[in-house]
């Protein structure tokens, strides 16, 4: 009431002088009220209906990224996990005979796991991070609305991107990890748990990798280079 004609109210209460403890029976005050609550719900829609346009932007991308994972895990019960594997070494530039180099140093058996292991921790390394980026990414595109810019087509536009960065990103970190996967042997024919050994990761507050500098002449940040 504060907000949508509580002063018009608050001036009629004063000049009719009605008791705090009398019921009100104006049929204009009444109007006043029900006005108020119609605008009130609309708003609480609305916000409903942003929230709801956000989550199908993310929903679209959990559709895609799990039936992506759930393709590894079918492949690998399958045992065709290597012919997937192999692909995205060939796009990659590395070559089948690389891999076949790698697999008769470990074995069969033992390289399906690498397989299977490097496939699904690296899909959800960047599962994970894709979430906060994304999170990120809803709070920043808020701003865009002062430059007369729809916040959600910006963070459609720019998550669409980012999503189809995180699909390159993952097959090429998979190429690159499944020949680094080391396995240490205590006895003959008995392993220990597959090491994977990543590249590591550059934070957004991190140096660009690409050395950068700004016209002070200090490192430019990721986030604020090919991080963006």
């Amino acid at each position: 009431m504060r907000i949508f004609g509580g002063d018009k109210v608050k001036s009629l209460m004063e000049t009719f002088k009605i008791p705090e403890d009398q019921p009100i029976e104006s049929g204009m005050v009444s109007k006043v009220i029900e006005s108020a609550q119609a605008k009130v719900e609309g708003f609480n829609f609305d916000v409903r209906k942003h929230v709801l346009d956000y989550d199908e932007v993310m929903n679209k991308h959990r559709v895609v990224f799990y039936k992506k994972r759930r393709e590894i895990l079918e492949r690998a019960k399958n045992n065709t996990l290597r012919e997937y594997v192999l692909e995205i070494l060939k796009k990659n530039g590395i070559s089948e005979d690389q891999y076949n180099k790698k697999e008769k140093e470990v074995g069969s058996d033992l390289m399906r796991q690498i397989d299977k292991l490097v496939c699904l921790r690296v899909l959800d390394t960047f599962w994970v991070e894709h979430l906060e980026n994304m999170e990120y990414l809803r709070d920043s595109v808020r701003l865009r609305a002062y430059g007369q810019q729809d916040p959600l087509v910006e963070y459609k536009n720019e998550g669409r991107r980012m999503f189809q960065r995180l699909l390159n990103d993952v097959e090429t970190v998979i190429a690159n990890s499944i020949l680094k996967a080391e396995v240490t042997r205590q006895k003959p024919g008995q392993a220990q748990p597959i090491k994977v050994r990543n590249e590591k990761r550059v934070g957004r507050n991190d140096p660009c990798p690409c050395g950068k500098k700004n016209e002070a002449g200090k490192p430019i940040k990721y986030k604020k280079c090919h991080g963006r």
